[in-house]
């Protein structure tokens, strides 16, 4: 039985800023795709070579499929880098938001395509297969979460929740049970602080991380209780992997990346690609020894064998 959750009431500047994206205006047109049992399922392959000076918009997550191949969820559906460029799943055409990567898939919200079976907006969904299969855990509908993070071994799902559903006040929430339920966080030790951004330790289902301009605190009981993990600044966006998080400060006009390992407590610092002074990195993935950075403009870096690459440069596809 469900039950009608609160989130405590605390003081606190939730400085989470939303990503201003129309639901469903400017989509493409995707093929309809006939809803059964709130999953969706292409048999054939859908990934289709981009064409050039194709603009790319509201980046809303990133990653590395299980092939390697980085990903960004846009604002019509999910595109892939390969060797000779980029390609879009040309099915499954939603405006994700919140995605993230997990072992064998992915989880996002957001808002379904004009021609999509899927209530607006999607909810919590689960996709498989590169996005070919999705799944509706929860809250169809009813939740359009721009702010989710999910751990990619556990499938912790940590959440900021910006409107009412019918059974959820707005808050931040947690769901050990891969979307299917949620229940709310205490917050106790974050009171007077700003929070920006929240990420799922990788291996940890109950380790959950908050950062912003007081720099970041962690958990280790599921969001119930905060202490500070790294004082050092404004904190613009983080990432995690097994053992590692990876952040990135902001002093002044410019940006630092640091890579902090969490068992023997070092940090390595990586200088990071050089942006216009009006660019904010958004994104940040990390996956052993890579990186993937997607910035405001909508330009896409990877860091490999110790050096950057731009995949995307201000949103336009060559």
């Amino acid at each position: 039985m469900k039950r009608k959750l609160f989130v405590p009431m605390f003081v606190t500047t939730v400085l989470l800023a939303s990503c201003g994206a129309d639901p469903t205006e400017n989509q493409t047109t995707a093929p309809v795709v006939e809803k059964e049992k709130s999953t969706t399922k292409q048999t054939t392959d859908r990934w289709e070579a981009t064409a050039a000076d194709t603009e790319v918009s509201h980046i809303h997550g990133a990653g590395f499929w299980q092939d390697g191949r980085p990903v960004i969820a846009t604002h019509t559906g999910l595109m892939e880098f390969r060797e000779d460029g980029w390609y879009e799943l040309s099915s499954n055409r939603h405006d994700y938001m919140g995605f993230e990567l997990v072992v064998d898939g992915f989880y996002a919200s957001g808002h379904p395509a004009l021609d999509s079976p899927y209530k607006n907006p999607l909810g919590v969904v689960r996709g498989t297969e590169k996005g070919e299969t999705l799944e509706i855990r929860s809250l169809e509908g009813e939740a359009d979460f721009h702010y989710m993070s999910v751990g990619y071994e556990t499938e912790s799902i940590y959440v900021y929740l910006e409107q009412a559903t019918k059974e959820l006040a707005p808050g931040f929430y947690r769901s050990l049970d891969g979307g299917v339920s949620f229940e709310p966080m205490k917050m106790d030790g974050i009171e007077g602080r700003g929070i920006a951004g929240i990420t799922a330790d990788a291996s940890e289902p109950k380790r959950v991380f908050v950062c912003g301009p007081d720099g970041i605190l962690v958990s280790d009981d599921g969001g119930d209780t905060f202490e500070p993990f790294d004082d050092q600044g404004n904190i613009v966006t983080m990432a995690a992997a097994k053992g590692q998080l990876a952040y990135i400060a902001k002093t002044g006009t410019s940006f630092d990346l640091v890579v902090s390992d969490l068992t023997d407590e070092t940090e390595t610092s990586i200088d990071l690609p050089s942006m216009n002074g009006d660019n904010v990195p958004i994104e940040l993935v990390m996956e052993a020894e890579r990186l993937l950075l997607a910035t405001s403009d909508n330009s896409v870096y990877v860091f490999e064998d110790e050096e950057w690459t731009q995949l995307l440069q201000a949103g336009k596809v060559k």
